[in-house]
């Protein structure tokens, strides 16, 4: 049974209007690309004018990194529109695509549960999952109309799952903890039943709760 699916199914209303979003996104994106690469190109026009030679260098590296940061940007915002990213999370097992890096192949996953023999968080927030020695996860890659499909070794049986929607690693590591094997805590709540310190004396001439203080 499907638990959660990213990116959702939307009614035709809905897949209208975000329609209409993305591409004011696109176009608010676009123009900050614009804007970095102008800034790049004016910075190595005004380069032309310096005569020292180290100052010189250092505006070209200034134009070149501006330039670089446009077009990163640029790439990364484009992804989070990325159809072909998706998670489904069942009751028994997880389907999962992400991008690999920023090229134009996606890294597919189709993993049981019970394949699972431990997983955790690592630094940058990915869910690592370590696999059983006798797995059957289906991993492979595929471009990005879902063509040109290879099967994908699974180095050390570990996957690290990359998710552009947080709502789904949270229901995994929140509702789902158990089955993937991931140390859940537990936390405990202190409830302070001797509360003889604040008589109704108190509370009489002390209204706002303030403690006289």
């Amino acid at each position: 049974m499907l638990v959660y699916e990213y990116p959702p199914k939307l009614s035709h209303g809905a897949r209208q209007a975000k329609a209409i979003h993305d591409i004011e996104q696109h176009k608010k994106i676009r123009r900050g690309m614009i804007r970095n690469m102008a800034i790049a190109v004016t910075i190595i026009a005004l380069s032309f004018f310096v005569d020292i030679m180290l100052v010189k260098l250092v505006l070209i590296l200034i134009a070149a990194a501006n330039a670089a940061v446009g077009l990163l940007l640029y790439r990364y915002g484009m992804m989070s529109f990325d159809a072909k990213v998706y998670s489904r999370i069942y009751d028994d097992h997880l389907e999962h695509s992400q991008r690999v890096g920023f090229s134009k192949r996606y890294l597919c996953f189709d993993v049981l549960y019970k394949d699972f023999e431990k997983s955790f968080q690592d630094p940058n927030g990915n869910l690592v999952v370590q696999l059983a020695k006798d797995h059957s996860a289906k991993v492979w890659t595929a471009d990005e109309n879902g063509g040109d499909k290879q099967d994908h070794e699974i180095k050390n049986n570990t996957l690290t799952l990359k998710f552009a929607d947080t709502k789904a690693k949270l229901t995994l590591v929140n509702d789902f903890y158990e089955q993937i094997k991931y140390p859940h805590k537990e936390y405990n709540v202190i409830e302070d039943d001797d509360d003889d310190y604040y008589t109704d004396d108190d509370k009489k001439w002390d209204s706002l709760g303030k403690h006289g203080l």
